[in-house]
C-alpha cells in the first residue's frame, strides 16, 4: 500500500471478497411436545433444525488444475492466473444443516432430589468449515477441490451422532430448614446439617475426522500455508474395512483395516470423504459436595469440593490423520486425568 511498485502478486498472498456477496442466511426451526407426568416429573421431545446458506468458504481461488494424464507439469504452470500467487477467496456457497432429536427427562425436588437427563440424536451436515470449529492443534477441514463442492459434503466438524448428560442434585434432608433435624443444637448442625451432593455425567460419540494426505510435487495444488488463509486438503483413496482392536492398540493403529493410497497427479483428489472418521468418544463423571454453615442470622459460608472426572477415566484425543505424517493413525494425548478443587464463599 504504501509502495505500490514494490508490490508482486507472484510472491504475496492476495485476499478476494467478491463484489455483492449474498449476506449468510440461517433458517431454523422447531417443534416441541412436553408432557406433565406423576411425582413432579416433566418429559419432553423435541424437533431442532436449521439450514445455513451464503456461508463463506475460504479457498485458493489459484488453485491448480490436476496434472494431464502421464505429465508432471509443474504447478505454477497449473494455475488459472500464472501471474499471482496463491489468493485468499471468500466465497459465499457454504450450505450446512443440521437436524437433531432431543429427549429430556426432569424430576424436581421432591425431598430434596432433582435429577435432568437430556439426550441428543443429532447430524450435522455440510461443505464448509470456520476456525474455531476444530480442535486445538488439529486444522480446518477445508474443500480440497473448490470445483467440486458436491463431494465435499461431509458431516460438520462439530457433528456429535449421540450426547447423554445426566445431572442429579441431592439436598441431604438433615438440617436447619430441611426434613430433619431442622431445630437441632447449631454445634450438631454445622456438623451434620447442610449438606448437598450434586453429580454430573456427559457422554458423547466423538467429532468427525479429516483425513488427508501431504500435496507435493506433481500434486500440489496450492501454495497457501494456512489452513485459516484456504490452504485445500486433498484426501487419498481408501480400501478395506475397519479391523476390531482394543483401546490400547487403537493407540497405534486407529485407523487399522484400511489402506490409504495417495492419488495419481492425473486425479489428485482421492475417493475419501471429508470428515469420514470420528475421534473417539468421550465419558466423564463430575461430583460435587458443598457445605453451607450459618453465621448468625444473615451470613452464610458454602464450602465447596469438586472432583472432575472422579473415576479418572481415560479420554483419548484424536489421532494423527495426515497419512504422510511417521504418526499417522497414533494417538498421544488424552483429556485431563482427575482434577479436585476447594472454594469458600460467603453470602452476607
Amino acid at each position: 500500500i504504501a509502495s505500490p511498485a514494490a508490490f508482486n502478486p507472484a510472491l504475496s498472498n492476495v485476499v478476494y471478497t467478491p463484489p455483492n456477496s449474498p449476506w449468510p442466511m440461517i433458517q431454523n426451526w422447531m417443534l416441541s411436545v412436553q408432557r406433565q407426568l406423576p411425582a413432579d416429573t416433566i418429559f419432553e421431545l423435541s424437533y431442532n433444525g436449521n439450514q445455513s446458506t451464503h456461508l463463506p468458504i475460504i479457498a485458493d481461488y489459484n488453485q491448480a488444475a490436476p496434472n494431464p494424464v502421464g505429465q508432471t507439469i509443474a504447478y505454477t504452470a497449473r494455475v488459472p492466473i500464472p501471474s499471482f500467487g496463491p489468493i485468499t477467496w471468500l466465497d459465499p456457497a457454504g450450505v450446512n444443516h443440521y437436524h437433531g432429536l432431543a429427549a429430556r427427562v426432569e424430576h424436581r425436588f421432591t425431598q430434596g432430589l432433582y435429577l435432568l437427563n437430556s439426550f441428543t440424536w443429532g447430524k450435522g451436515m455440510g461443505d464448509s468449515e470456520q476456525a474455531l470449529e476444530y480442535y486445538a492443534g488439529y486444522f480446518e477441514a477445508n474443500p480440497g477441490n473448490i470445483h467440486d463442492l458436491a463431494a465435499e459434503k461431509g458431516p460438520s466438524a462439530f457433528d456429535v451422532k449421540f450426547n447423554n448428560v445426566t445431572s442429579v442434585v441431592y439436598q441431604i434432608p438433615v438440617g436447619k430448614g430441611r426434613q430433619f433435624g431442622s431445630g437441632m443444637n447449631p454445634i450438631l448442625d454445622a456438623i451434620i446439617g447442610g449438606w448437598e451432593l450434586n453429580a454430573i455425567n456427559t457422554a458423547h460419540t466423538g467429532t468427525p475426522l479429516d483425513v488427508i494426505y501431504n500435496a507435493t510435487g506433481a500434486n500440489q495444488i496450492s501454495s497457501l500455508s494456512n489452513d485459516y488463509r484456504g490452504e485445500p486438503f486433498p484426501r487419498p483413496n481408501i480400501s478395506g474395512t475397519a479391523s476390531s482392536q482394543s483401546r490400547s492398540q487403537m493407540l497405534n493403529t486407529y485407523f487399522a483395516g484400511y489402506t490409504f493410497t495417495t492419488p495419481a497427479p492425473s486425479q489428485e483428489f482421492g475417493d475419501l470423504g471429508r470428515n469420514t472418521f470420528r475421534a473417539p468418544g468421550f465419558w466423564q463423571w463430575d461430583n460435587g459436595i458443598d457445605k453451607t454453615f450459618r453465621v448468625g442470622e444473615t451470613v452464610r459460608l458454602q464450602f465447596r469440593s469438586e472432583f472432575f472426572n472422579i473415576l479418572n477415566h481415560t479420554n483419548f484425543g484424536i489421532p494423527d490423520t495426515k497419512t504422510s505424517d511417521a504418526a499417522f493413525g497414533t494417538i498421544r494425548n488424552t483429556y485431563p486425568s482427575r482434577q479436585i478443587q476447594f472454594a469458600l464463599k460467603a453470602t452476607f
